[in-house]
Order: structure tokens, then C-alpha cells, then sequence
């Protein structure tokens, strides 16, 4: 494969990477922005408001561990093509 070739599928690959850590960053604070929301009115209902906050912390972790597995995944996939690009170097 040509460098200039492999210079540019290095360069799609860096920038599909950040578009993806980028969009789903500003999308996971978007969702606990809103389940911040939901649960807020909650707060106000006395002896529930304990059991309602714990249902919340739930929520929260399940929802940061689902955004930070698509994360990994995106950096397996990074590592993977960057790892192919640099075998199609070698075969200059």
C-alpha cells in the first residue's frame, strides 16, 4: 500500500476514533444530565426519597458502565486498525 494511502486511512481512523469518544461523551452526559431530572422531584417526597435515590445510584451505574463499554470498545477497534495499517506498512 502506498505511505500517502496509509497516511490517510491512519488520519480517518484517529478522526472516526474522537468523533466517537466525542459524541458518545457529550451524549452519557446528556443522559445523566436527564436522569438527574428525573429523579430530582423525588427528593421532595420524604421517606421515599431514600429509596428513590438508591433506585438512582443504580441507574447512574449501569448507565456509566454501559458508555464506558462502548468506549472500550472503541479503543479495541482503534487498536485493531491502527495495528492493521501498521502491518500495511510493512509491505512497502
Amino acid at each position: 500500500m502506498e505511505a500517502e494511502t496509509l497516511r490517510q486511512l491512519r488520519g480517518a481512523a484517529e478522526l472516526a476514533t474522537d468523533a466517537v469518544g466525542a459524541a458518545v461523551g457529550a451524549i452519557a452526559e446528556a443522559h445523566l444530565a436527564i436522569v438527574g431530572q428525573v429523579y430530582a422531584p423525588f427528593g421532595l417526597l420524604g421517606p421515599l426519597a431514600a429509596p428513590v435515590r438508591g433506585i438512582e445510584h443504580i441507574q447512574t451505574a449501569i448507565t456509566r458502565g454501559v458508555y464506558q463499554s462502548i468506549l472500550g470498545v472503541n479503543a479495541l477497534v482503534a487498536s485493531a486498525v491502527a495495528a492493521l495499517l501498521e502491518g500495511g506498512s510493512e509491505m512497502l
